[in-house]
């Protein structure tokens, strides 16, 4: 199953989109999978969970913005309430070859980069809090709403702290055939983390050879399958440690491991600290 042509809806009476999104929870990829023509700016107000972009996989939270160039699948999965802050405009919403003129050469510059994704780190996100709403400001002229969407495209285009999301050879190398095959090792793994599975359960879902899947899933999301496998179990753990009381013994068995000791080992890995010092600093009860 390919991602989903989203169709934006625009009013005519503006040139781009400028709209929060709110939902009480997406946590499942198939439902949030999907690409459009239109290149979209995403600032997360609320919420926590897995950005998917392209061949890229990270954890966001409040604050993550990110560029998405026009046709670059992305999604993003949280099981919690979720509140976004979303622009969407096409390349030439403001006539052809608007932003090849010199004035807007880094801007230009900077929709070009969209194309691999982009994400604000650092210093500069809380320039870009104030400078995103000020877009979202009610009681303005659409005028003023587009002079201040010009302005935040400047800033970007300028950022010191705007980083690539995609690995350089997305573009070229992953098309539609291989977007499936990643969705559907995506999804699998998020169906079946919590069960006794690996390599050789992923590959017979894309139908590939241990050796083909294993460069297969190196090289378009520069992890390693265990390496994502991890990541969904130690997150569901994490989340059960912070909101329940349930011994640490029966969190790692029901996130999918059956060997605690292993469980330690990479819970303190990714998040610096036992469980049981996790479990201590949110004031649940001992084991």
């Amino acid at each position: 199953m390919k991602p989903e042509l989203e169709k934006i809806e625009r009013r005519s009476s503006t040139s781009f989109i400028a709209k929060i999104v709110k939902r009480e929870n997406r946590p499942m990829l198939s439902k949030a999978w999907h690409y459009h023509p239109e290149i979209e700016i995403c600032y997360t107000l609320k919420s926590k969970g897995r950005r998917y972009v392209g061949n890229n996989i990270s954890d966001y939270k409040e604050m993550d913005l990110v560029i998405l160039g026009s046709n670059l699948p992305h999604g993003f999965t949280t099981p919690d309430r979720c509140e976004q802050y979303v622009i969407q405009f096409n390349e030439d919403f403001l006539g052809q070859g608007f932003f090849k003129s010199a004035e807007f050469k880094t801007v230009k510059s900077l929709l070009d980069r969209s194309k691999q994704g982009c994400v604000l780190n650092g210093m500069e996100l809380e320039e870009a809090d104030y400078r995103i709403k000020k877009i979202f400001e009610e009681n303005q002229s659409d005028l003023s709403r587009l002079i201040h969407l010009i302005e935040f495209l400047d800033f970007l285009a300028r950022s010191k702290n705007l980083k690539l999301i995609c690995s350089e050879n997305y573009t070229t190398h992953l098309n539609a055939s291989k977007l499936n095959s990643i969705k559907a090792i995506f999804d699998f793994v998020e169906n079946n983390y919590q069960k006794d599975i690996g390599i050789k359960d992923a590959c017979k879902v894309v139908n590939l050879t241990e050796s083909a899947f294993y460069k297969f899933i190196k090289r378009h999301t520069n992890k390693k399958f265990t390496t994502i496998l991890n990541e969904y179990r130690i997150d569901h753990a994490y989340k059960l440690l912070a909101s329940s009381s349930t011994p640490i013994s029966q969190v790692a068995y029901i996130s999918g491991y059956n060997n605690f000791s292993h469980f330690n080992r990479v819970f303190k890995q990714t998040y610096k600290m036992t469980p049981r010092e996790f479990r201590k600093q949110n004031q649940f009860g001992k084991d």
